[in-house]
């Protein structure tokens, strides 16, 4: 991106290690953004910070932000670093195994919410204090949500109920800072190649997983593009219209749920 619409700006992005993150931290670091990534992937956190770190000022730092003190020290340093932030985009997520509550086991609902939805309240907390803070407010909050923030049928119950609930927090969000100069928005995932599925590793609920996937292939949209995602991202920040984009929750799905909501 050769515009430099995010000069100045600080912007965090969690899960920003890899997949869909990475590429959004990528065009931030390309609009002229002071950019820091977060992840718990230790490993993967330093193989983007080597890939990215000539693109414009980066900061990595691994943290887990399901623990508040850990957050705040992410904060506390992003702040010491660059002063302010300026966007944050609550990307990091973790998909369940396509479970219906009836076979729900308990400790995965618990850790999907953690980070799914707990985590973007907790780091939506501390950024509003401090874009509250600036002179003149003219902050960006970006929730990542899901096909499954809509429909029933896209994951199990803890992914389903988790993206609903961010779906409420980006709303809310929205309500109350809107006329203080804050915005947040919800981009609402369609099918990505990214590392969510990762998970699926310790197994799978097939029942489940066959009805997510039989919607899918009768609809017949191709995956989202990466690049195409992390662009239409920094655009949503404060590209032209951005400012009079506040509590949307926007597809994008390649048509998935204009067929099938």
């Amino acid at each position: 991106m050769s515009e430099q619409i995010l000069a100045g700006k600080t912007c965090l992005v969690t899960g920003g290690a890899g997949g869909l993150g990475k590429a959004i931290a990528t065009h931030f670091l390309g609009a002229g953004a002071n950019v820091v990534i977060c992840d718990i992937n230790e490993e993967r956190l330093q193989e983007a910070s080597a890939e990215l770190s000539s693109k414009g000022p980066l900061r990595a730092i691994k943290a887990d932000i399901t623990k508040v003190e850990e957050v705040q020290s992410l904060f506390d340093e992003l702040i010491r670093e660059f002063g302010k932030i300026d966007v944050l985009v609550n990307n990091a997520g973790i998909m369940d195994h396509f479970a219906p509550v009836g076979d729900l086991d308990v400790e995965q609902w618990e850790r999907v919410m953690a980070l799914n939805l707990t985590a973007p309240m907790i780091l939506s907390k501390m950024a509003v204090r401090n874009m509250l803070e600036q002179p003149k407010p003219d902050g960006r909050i970006i929730n990542i949500v899901s096909v499954a923030g809509r429909a029933g049928w896209a994951a199990g119950a803890a992914y389903t109920a988790s993206k609903h609930g961010l779906v409420g927090l980006t709303k809310n969000t929205a309500a109350f800072y809107g006329n203080k100069g804050i915005r947040c928005n919800a981009m609402m995932m369609g099918a990505m190649n990214t590392n969510i599925a990762d998970v699926f590793k310790t197994g799978m609920h097939m029942e489940g997983y066959k009805k997510m996937n039989s919607v899918y292939e009768s609809i017949q949209a191709p995956p989202c593009d990466l690049d195409e995602v992390a662009g239409f991202c920094v655009n949503l920040t404060y590209g032209k219209g951005a400012s009079v984009i506040n509590g949307a929750c926007i597809a994008i799905d390649n048509g998935w749920t204009c067929v099938v909501g």
